[in-house]
């Protein structure tokens, strides 16, 4: 169950990521993204759940993602 006080409002724009809790259930999760879908049409928002963490080159390199 989602915390009511966890929710914050949003205006989405495209390319916009949001991130749910990493107990959200998948399917509350894809509820979340179609209800973004019907809120603001033609936005195209990513919807994650769990912690997003920003790798640097390196990171990426070790990780085996190699720019081409």
């Amino acid at each position: 169950m989602i915390d009511l006080e966890q929710i914050r409002k949003h205006s989405p724009k495209d390319g916009d990521v949001f991130e749910l809790p990493a107990h959200t259930p998948p399917q509350l999760a894809e509820q979340f993204a179609e209800a973004l879908h019907v809120a603001v049409p033609g936005v195209r928002c990513l919807v994650l759940i769990g912690e997003v963490h920003q790798l640097d080159q390196s990171a990426m390199d070790l990780a085996g993602w190699y720019r081409q």
